[in-house]
């Protein structure tokens, strides 16, 4: 299961309130570290999603190659490769 940023960020906040009002250093420092390894971990989910690219995104990627292909090749029909060995 992933987890989205707005949780890690809700997580991270939760774990700094229990550090605020622990009354014990121990488990203070505890809380400390478990917000510090939410929020790198919400900053690690923003980086795959903005690197994840939808498959509407890709099939538009491989349709406009596909097209920018069809136009080089029938604007210069000598350059089309019939899988002939030269």
């Amino acid at each position: 299961m992933r987890v989205s940023e707005s949780f890690c960020l809700d997580q991270e906040a939760r774990q700094l309130a229990l550090a605020e009002s622990e009354p014990l250093e121990n488990r203070r420092k505890i809380a400390l570290n478990a917000a510090k390894a939410w929020a790198a971990e919400a900053v690690a989910v923003r980086e795959v999603a903005l690197n994840r690219r939808s498959p509407d995104q890709l099939d538009a990627a491989i349709t406009l190659e596909f097209a920018q292909e069809t136009a080089a090749s029938t604007a210069d029909p000598e350059k089309l490769d019939h899988g002939h060995v030269q």
